[in-house]
C-alpha cells in the first residue's frame, strides 16, 4: 500500500480533528483549538501528497519531504481560500436572491414563525411559483464554475512539488484547451470513485451507529446523542481509511496530467539545488 506512513498520520489527524470538532460544537475556547486543528490536519494532508507526489515524479529530487510539504501547505491554502471566498460570495448571493422569490411568490416567511418546516414551506412556494426553477439553474451553473475552476487548477499540487516552488496559477495556461478531456478523466477517475467509496463509507457509519450521512464532521442530531466524542472520531477516522483510493487516483491522475501538458517541466535537482 503506498505512503502507508503518510496515510495511518492522515487518518490520525482526522481522528482528532472530529474529536476536536464534537468539542467546538459546544462553544467557547475549544473553537479556537477546532482552527489549529483545521490548519494541522491541512499540514499533514499536503505532507502526505508531498509524499505520494514524490514517489510519482522523479524530478522531484531528493530534498527533505518537510519543505514540499511545507509548499504545498501555502499553496493549499490559498487554493482553499479561493474556493472559501467564492463559495461564501455565491451563499451570501443564493440567500439574498432565495429571499427576493420568496418575497416575489407571496409567501411570507414570519407568518409560520420560528416553525422548524419553514424553510420547505418556503421551497414549496418557491416550487408553486415555478421561481424554483430559475434557483436551481443558478446553482448548477455555479456548482460547474466551481468544477472548471477546480479542473483549470488540478496541476498546481504535482506542480508545486516536482518545481520545488509554490505553484498555482502558473498551470492555468497548461489546461486552456483541455477543459473537457479532463472533465471526463475527473468523472471517471474521481468522481464515480468518489460516489461508490462514499456509498460504502455510508454504509459503514450506519452501522456503526451515524442514521445519516451529510458529513463525516457533523452528524445529524440523533447521532452525536448516540455516539460518544471518541466513537464518533474512530468511525471519521475509518471513513478517511475508506475513502483514501480516491485520493490515491487523485494524485496519479494529476502526476500523469503534469508530465503531458506542461510545457517546459523543471528539473528541480539542477535548477533548484
Amino acid at each position: 500500500m503506498p505512503t502507508l506512513p503518510g496515510l495511518l498520520l492522515m487518518a490520525a489527524a482526522v481522528f482528532a480533528q472530529s474529536y476536536v470538532n464534537r468539542l467546538a460544537n459546544e462553544g467557547g475556547e475549544p473553537v479556537f483549538y477546532w482552527f489549529a486543528m483545521g490548519l494541522l490536519v491541512i499540514f499533514v494532508g499536503s505532507f502526505w501528497s508531498a509524499t505520494m507526489y514524490r514517489k510519482l515524479l522523479p524530478e522531484a529530487g531528493t530534498s527533505g519531504v518537510i519543505g514540499d510539504a511545507c509548499r504545498l501547505f501555502f499553496a493549499n491554502l490559498a487554493v482553499y481560500g479561493l474556493f472559501f471566498i467564492l463559495i461564501f460570495l455565491m451563499t451570501l448571493f443564493f440567500s439574498i436572491f432565495a429571499g427576493v422569490l420568496i418575497d416575489a411568490s407571496g409567501y411570507d416567511p414570519s407568518e409560520s414563525g420560528q416553525a422548524a418546516d419553514e424553510v420547505w414551506r418556503s421551497i414549496d412556494a418557491l416550487s408553486g411559483s415555478g421561481a424554483a426553477i430559475i434557483l436551481y439553474l443558478l446553482l448548477v451553473v455555479s456548482a460547474g464554475a466551481l468544477i472548471w475552476l477546480g479542473l483549470r487548477l488540478f496541476l498546481f499540487g504535482a506542480a508545486t512539488i516536482a518545481e520545488r516552488h509554490v505553484t498555482i496559477f502558473r498551470s492555468w495556461p497548461w489546461t486552456a484547451k483541455h477543459v473537457s478531456k479532463l472533465s471526463l478523466l475527473w468523472v471517471g477517475l474521481q468522481l464515480l470513485p468518489w460516489l461508490l467509496l462514499s456509498l460504502i463509507a455510508s454504509v459503514v457509519l450506519h452501522a456503526g451507529g451515524i442514521m445519516t450521512v451529510i458529513s463525516v464532521y457533523a452528524p445529524p442530531p440523533q447521532s452525536a446523542e448516540a455516539l460518544g466524542d471518541l466513537e464518533f472520531a474512530g468511525l471519521a477516522a475509518l471513513a478517511f481509511l475508506i475513502l483514501s483510493p480516491f485520493y490515491w487516483l487523485g494524485h496519479g491522475l494529476a502526476v500523469a496530467l503534469y508530465q503531458r501538458l506542461a510545457p517546459t517541466r523543471v528539473d528541480a535537482e539542477t535548477t533548484f539545488g
